[in-house]
């Protein structure tokens, strides 16, 4: 080819027809969707989406170029669309760039297809407009970690059982995720349902997401009933997108002495406060002249399930001849299915020398006795006969040295065989 004629095409297409490289451009041609007063781009168009955006950024440094009925969009199944606005772009580029955005606002296509752009009927670039049908996303939606609150005082606690009686508030949360954005959601019967199944009596509420929580892929949800439980039974909290179950959740209103009844103690240890203030724990005392500050420590659990709920705990210090115990703690405390720190502070030594246990009591009823005293040790007479050792208050720690001296008999007794 002569030099010359290659130069006046070179000339041609990059500077009278530039249009004709806009395929090459990855940022020419993109599209976006509305949706209920949204715009998001460059995202799956799903099957509810209300218009379907198409922008194309060009390069045209003649008037002859800037006709805006010279372009056309051509999707297939819809007729060609002529663009709706023709700007230039206002930026900080050199002015002899001459950019262009040619806007087309079209139907949204119902399936896969390819949209071409048009000047003088050439094709100039194609773009290609994804559609999300329905089922797709249905099927990639995840309703991730429902909860359900009950709120108990100033405290609002996830749990499976609680206390009817204490119930201020039901809530219910969960983690909506989708591989795309959430906007089909906007104008779609998304809601919680509580119902009890005692009455049969049921609510529902409305689940409304935030503009924000559209335009992304996750969204943290929260939702409260008008009326929460008050009663003894089973409530269900379900979780319905139009027609669709996403989850079902139960929490199950217990009364106050069945909750009583099924607190226990499972564990107590020593909390020790040494003069530089370091706190520890310890199951036996140490020697007096070791001891510092010193102080009960109980470990209460219930055997409800999942259970939750508030309990009037007292701390006392059983003190030889005292008419009345000295109270080292009176609260309401929550009480899960998991362990629960029940531990008033510590005492002075000097203030410990009367005191022969702390009690931890619940209506009046004791649940657990820690003694200061060590366990004492079994005795035998000159004649075998078995010495009765002083009066012991037995407790978990006591019930831990047993354990932890019967494993030692038992390793010697299997070296010496």
């Amino acid at each position: 080819m002569w030099p010359w004629i290659k130069r006046w095409r070179d000339w041609v297409m990059n500077d009278l027809l530039p249009t004709y490289r806009i395929g090459a451009q990855p940022r020419a041609l993109h599209f976006s969707f509305e949706k209920s007063g949204l715009v998001l781009h460059d995202q799956p168009i799903p099957w509810n989406a209300e218009a379907v955006l198409v922008e194309a950024t060009l390069r045209l440094p003649s008037a002859g170029m800037r006709r805006k009925q010279d372009f056309q969009l051509r999707v297939p199944g819809q007729d060609p669309r002529p663009p709706d606005n023709l700007r230039k772009q206002e930026s900080v580029l050199p002015p002899d760039e001459h950019r262009y955005s040619l806007s087309f606002r079209v139907v949204p296509p119902t399936d896969n297809v390819t949209a071409d752009l048009l000047w003088r009927g050439r094709s100039l670039g194609q773009l290609e407009l994804p559609v999300l049908k329905r089922d797709e996303f249905f099927s990639n939606l995840r309703l991730q970690m429902p909860t359900l609150y009950v709120r108990l005082g100033e405290e609002s606690v996830a749990c499976q059982t609680f206390v009817s009686t204490q119930c201020k508030g039901l809530l219910a949360s969960a983690l909506l995720t989708s591989p795309t954005s959430l906007a089909p959601l906007a104008d779609m019967d998304f809601q919680v349902e509580f119902r009890s199944e005692r009455s049969g009596s049921e609510t529902r509420v409305p689940v409304c997401l935030s503009s924000t929580q559209l335009t992304g892929r996750q969204a943290l949800l929260t939702v409260t009933p008008h009326k929460h439980p008050r009663r003894l039974g089973t409530w269900t909290a379900t979780w319905l997108l139009g027609d669709r179950v996403l989850a079902t959740q139960r929490v199950r209103g217990i009364s106050r002495q069945q909750f009583h009844r099924s607190l226990r103690v499972c564990d107590t240890r020593f909390v020790l406060q040494k003069p530089d203030g370091t706190v520890t724990l310890a199951r036996q005392l140490p020697p007096a002249e070791q001891r510092g500050r010193v102080g009960p420590c109980f470990l209460v659990v219930s055997n409800e399930p999942g259970m939750a709920g508030l309990c009037p705990l007292r701390v006392t210090a059983q003190v030889a001849g005292a008419i009345q115990p000295p109270l080292l703690l009176e609260q309401d405390v929550l009480v899960t299915d998991g362990p629960t720190v029940v531990a008033p502070g510590t005492l002075d030594s000097i203030d410990l020398a009367q005191v022969s246990a702390f009690d931890l009591s619940l209506k009046g009823r004791s649940l657990c006795l820690l003694p200061l005293s060590p366990a004492p040790a079994a005795g035998f007479t000159s004649e075998g006969g078995f010495k009765a050792p002083p009066e012991y208050t037995w407790s978990h720690a006591a019930d831990e040295e047993l354990n932890e001296r019967l494993s030692r008999l038992l390793e010697e007794k299997f070296k010496q065989d």
